[in-house]
């Protein structure tokens, strides 16, 4: 999707189609994780954790009953190819960044909105939800443009996979504290 989004104009650039992606999936996780923290901010500390508790609940019983999580069990929408400019690359970054609009693959993501959440801080959540997106999104337009670059590209640029995943649970390593 990242090499295949066609920017208008003189920008008919993979990597301007990589930076759109990412900028627009690191905004709206941002923008997500930030509502999450303001949402449980809201709230009075036992209920917030009560709700974040029947959370953690729900999801370990998913985890114990579900091989697949709970997801939009769909890629992102082929339809946005048509557009053939920004628009491309903007959404498909917005979807991969909320985590939830795509199939998601793992169990372990329902931490990211679990912090957020149970962090009570809108900046602690953005900054959680955007490490995720980064981490998503990242290493997909990484990877992606390593293959383009560099013969065996994808093996090389593996080596920054962990670093970025690293970062991203860095980030909500506070949060994370609380709900332990």
């Amino acid at each position: 999707m990242i090499t295949r989004a066609r920017v208008s104009g003189c920008f008919r650039s993979p990597v301007v189609a990589g930076a759109i992606l990412l900028l627009s999936a690191l905004g709206g996780a941002a923008l997500t994780g930030a509502a999450l923290g303001l949402l449980g901010a809201v709230l009075e500390p036992g209920t917030r954790a009560l709700l974040a508790l029947a959370a953690a609940a729900a999801m370990t019983a998913g985890v114990i009953l579900r091989a697949v999580p709970w997801q939009l069990d769909r890629e992102t929408d082929t339809r946005w190819l048509a557009y053939q400019d920004w628009r491309t690359a903007a959404y498909n970054g917005l979807a991969l960044g909320l985590g939830f609009t795509t199939r998601i693959g793992f169990w372990l993501f329902y931490l990211v909105p679990l912090a957020a959440f149970a962090g009570a801080d809108p900046l602690l959540g953005a900054l959680g939800y955007a490490a995720f997106a980064l981490s998503r999104v990242g290493v997909s337009a990484l990877l992606a443009a390593a293959d383009v670059a560099l013969q065996g590209g994808i093996d090389r640029a593996r080596a920054a996979t962990d670093v970025l995943a690293a970062l991203a649970l860095g980030a909500l390593y506070p949060a994370l504290v609380w709900l332990l």
